[in-house]
């Protein structure tokens, strides 16, 4: 029998941990095929945000083989790999403005660091703006965000 567990929230660990994971991927599918534009999700603390956005990602980064007997796996999809520019704000601890823009600032720095891209500009929403449009470039197909 799997392990429950409540403190993993990444896809690909809690599939390679062999932790007990509830299949929720016929309803994912059914959000990205066929695609209908921009989607916001909102729910409550400790409702499964963090975990369905890494399944997301796992899913954008064309990782099938991790989704081996869930729905998912068996539904007419191509797996194509996009880049995934994910905002992870799980370690943010900003007790102010300043915090803040320091840790998004240094979250954009890593991302394009990752991509292998080199932003210009003062402003987080500027450098955001260069990463996304650098990133799209370079990958040569559209970003997730």
């Amino acid at each position: 029998m799997k392990d429950l567990t409540s403190s993993v929230y990444n896809f690909e660990d809690l599939i390679n941990g062999q932790y007990l994971y509830v299949d929720k991927t016929e309803y994912i599918w059914k959000l990205i095929r066929p695609y209908k534009g921009i989607y916001f999700m909102s729910r409550p603390r400790r409702f499964g945000k963090s975990l369905t956005v890494s399944t997301l990602k796992a899913i954008f980064q064309g990782k099938k083989d991790l989704f081996k007997g869930l729905a998912i796996h068996g539904k007419e999809y191509d797996w194509k790999e996009y880049p995934v520019i994910h905002l992870d704000m799980a370690n943010c601890n900003a007790k102010n403005a300043v915090e803040l823009e320091d840790f998004i600032f240094d979250m954009i720095s890593g991302l394009a660091d990752h991509f292998g891209v080199e932003i210009r500009g003062l402003s987080n929403a500027t450098r955001f703006e260069f990463l996304i449009r650098d990133v799209v470039s370079a990958a040569g197909a559209p970003a997730v965000i």
